[in-house]
């Protein structure tokens, strides 16, 4: 129901209506129209968003609030491994819009924040970050706050390439890592720091699992004993290791199911991985019996000294170590699964097979790595042509002056 009046200059509507929230009777009244009919057309206006289910007085809760109430929802629905990015991001949002009402979000503010985030995370990083922000919105329209979701057409801004870069190593930086590992295996050590030794062996193996199976840190280290196939030199993915906490504390990791269902799997090995791993697997024994005090029994492919598996906050930390120390290409030990990408790219294999291999539910992921690597290859390619042109022309050259030479004399 509607009524009209005319208040100075103006005209003003006032509406009375139940609130599709409460379901309470309520009004709302504007003024400030020059003619009746202006008020006439607002207040038919309202009625329609009455009708359709919007909240005409809308509340004042902010941006952050409605965001954690969301949230509470949210996180029963995903993965415990997946929480502590999610909640990163969501933090990350509600950092950038700091106070702003629920309200008064828009598609220019909102754009505004997501160009100012490009400037400081990667493309994939705030791709994620937007998603949460497009899940919250489309929330708020279903609750009642939009009519419709105010930040639909949101754009990710451009990267160029160097920010797209994909991170692997060249085969000269393999080399270098490798030669580090083995030679630290054989390294003599203070008398009762002999089981260094075999750690490192243990080291040399998840490495080489890493870079040449093309395996995801958290599925090296929730492996165990029996997911190695000696008969076919195969591994056998079926499980992770992952935190659900940002701290990562050792308590914290748990064993979870792998990240989608394609990445269960059973990936050959080459030789150099699996001849590593049998030598790591026949050395397990020796070194869980240096700590009869403190092991515990487990089936742990990588085990430490109590029988608990090395942790992908371990592993990180030993890698990061090794790569400061030789000056390495700064790498994440992600990275190194880039590196078994693009050695099989090398090797010829094709995007369906190599999907297969990395245990991509998609793959358009596949393709997006496989892309960049090939691009950063046809650079390098093109470097070695550009060579081999001036080793031509430079021969031709001297060939010619040689002939020039013995015209004259």
């Amino acid at each position: 129901m509607a009524t009209f009046r005319k208040r100075g200059k103006g005209w003003e509507y006032r509406i009375r209506y139940v609130d599709p929230i409460t379901g309470k009777k309520s009004e709302k009244s504007e003024g400030g129209f020059s003619t009746r009919a202006d008020a006439e057309y607002a207040a038919s206006e309202k009625l329609i968003d009455v009708r359709d289910g919007v909240i005409i007085k809308r509340s004042n809760i902010s941006f952050n609030d409605f965001a954690d109430l969301w949230f509470e929802n949210y996180k029963t629905t995903i993965k415990e491994t997946s929480l502590r990015s999610r909640k990163g991001n969501l933090n990350t949002l509600k950092k950038a819009l700091g106070n702003l009402k629920l309200k008064s979000l828009t598609y220019n503010l909102y754009q505004k924040k997501i160009n100012e985030l490009s400037k400081i995370y990667k493309r994939n990083t705030l791709v994620s970050i937007n998603q949460i922000g497009q899940m919250i919105a489309r929330k708020a329209v279903k609750d009642g706050y939009f009519k419709s979701n105010p930040i639909a057409d949101t754009k990710i801004p451009h990267y160029d390439n160097e920010q797209e870069r994909i991170e692997y190593w060249e085969p000269v930086s393999i080399q270098i890592f490798q030669n580090f590992l083995i030679e630290d295996i054989n390294k003599k050590r203070k008398k009762g720091n002999e089981y260094l030794n075999l750690e490192r062996e243990r080291e040399l193996a998840l490495f080489y699992l890493l870079l040449y199976g093309g395996l995801r840190i958290g599925e090296a280290c929730a492996l165990s004993i029996n997911d190695y196939y000696p008969l076919t030199k195969e591994i056998d993915i079926s499980k992770t290791l992952g935190s659900p906490l940002s701290n990562q504390t050792k308590n914290s990791y748990k064993i979870y199911p792998p990240k989608t269902k394609s990445a269960y799997r059973t990936v050959p090995l080459p030789e150099i991985a699996y001849k590593q791993l049998e030598i790591w697997i026949a050395k397990r024994k020796e070194y869980t019996a240096l700590f009869p005090l403190v092991y515990h029994e487990s089936q742990y492919l990588f085990c430490k000294k109590d029988g608990s598996p090395l942790t992908p906050r371990d592993v990180r930390s030993k890698f990061n170590v090794i790569v400061q120390k030789l000056n390495l290409p700064k790498i994440t030990l992600h990275g190194l699964r880039h590196t078994y990408t693009a050695l099989q790219i090398q090797a010829g294999i094709d995007p369906k097979s190599l999907q297969l291999l990395l245990g991509h539910a998609n793959v358009k992921t596949t393709l997006d790595i496989y892309s960049h690597i090939t691009k950063d290859k046809q650079k390098t390619n093109i470097d070695k042509f550009n060579q081999m042109l001036n080793n031509l022309n430079g021969g031709a050259k001297v060939g010619q002056e040689q002939k020039s030479q013995k015209q004259k004399e």
